[in-house]
């Protein structure tokens, strides 16, 4: 590609990232939709209902989230001391950690099918009555999206260090090298990371089985919290942009309105 090519194209990229240019269209969209219309009368708000969509879903997603969080506060107690006896907490390690991957499913769900409210406004414009729809998602700001994402973090790292925890306690030979409290803590994060020092591992089938169920999970969170980041990322960014345009259209007509009236 020649020199002449690369600058008409760094030209283009520049024109695309000035304000300015937004404004330029908007006011165009703006020109053509109140031409001949200049002294058209303002609306008169008269109501607004709320449509919300997939709300079964918002719902289950924020009520397992309140779960997983005493499952975070279990596990991490009993990674150091442990709470019950040892089938119940062999079976709350394992619940908090299938609580966590729920969690993370529902999440993709709600941001990939569009959960959140529809609001649907009526204005009064003489004698026909006009309506405008806004979507409002659920998790319309980023902290709403990372706090879940990070609560499956935390939850599936002690969920697996109070079962590594565990069956230390059943049996040290299930392990070579580890003991509850910080050093099962320790290990899930290792096996979640898949680093692998070599100073702490299993030695039993059971054992090797758990390492293996973390490191399986760890790469699947790692690609569906990627993945599902971008993805609100960029749907939000389109959704700032129409607002913007939106905006400005409205401004503009509102200006073009008023130099109509004064003329």
């Amino acid at each position: 590609m020649s020199d002449r090519d690369n600058g008409f194209e760094s030209q283009v990229t520049d024109l695309f990232d000035y304000e300015e240019f937004v404004g330029s269209v908007a006011q165009l969209l703006a020109e053509r939709l109140t031409q001949n219309d200049l002294t058209r009368p303002e609306r008169e708000f008269i109501g607004s209902r709320v449509y919300p969509r997939h709300g079964t879903l918002v719902g289950v997603r924020q009520g397992l989230s309140v779960t997983t969080v005493f499952f975070l506060i279990y596990c991490l107690v009993n990674t150091f001391t442990q709470v019950f006896s040892s089938s119940p907490n062999f079976i709350l390690s394992v619940l908090a950690i299938l609580a966590g991957l729920i969690l993370i499913v529902l999440l993709i769900s709600e941001v990939f099918v569009g959960a959140g409210v529809e609001i649907e406004k009526e204005f009064k414009q003489e004698d026909d009555v006009v309506r405008e729809y806004k979507f409002i998602p659920s998790l319309n700001r980023l902290p709403y999206l990372l706090l879940p994402i990070g609560l499956v973090f935390f939850t599936i790292i002690f969920g697996f260090s109070s079962l590594y925890a565990e069956l230390f306690r059943q049996n040290p030979g299930n392990f070579l090298g580890l003991k509850d409290g910080f050093l099962s803590i320790y290990f899930s994060v290792v096996t979640f990371s898949t680093v692998g020092y070599g100073d702490v591992h299993p030695a039993s089938l059971f054992s090797r089985t758990a390492a293996m169920c973390e490191i399986f999970i760890a790469m699947f969170f790692s690609l569906v919290a990627l993945s599902t980041t971008l993805s609100w990322v960029t749907a939000n960014e389109r959704q700032q942009h129409e607002e913007f345009v939106k905006e400005r259209i409205q401004e503009i007509q509102k200006l073009r309105a008023s130099q109509g009236k004064d003329k």
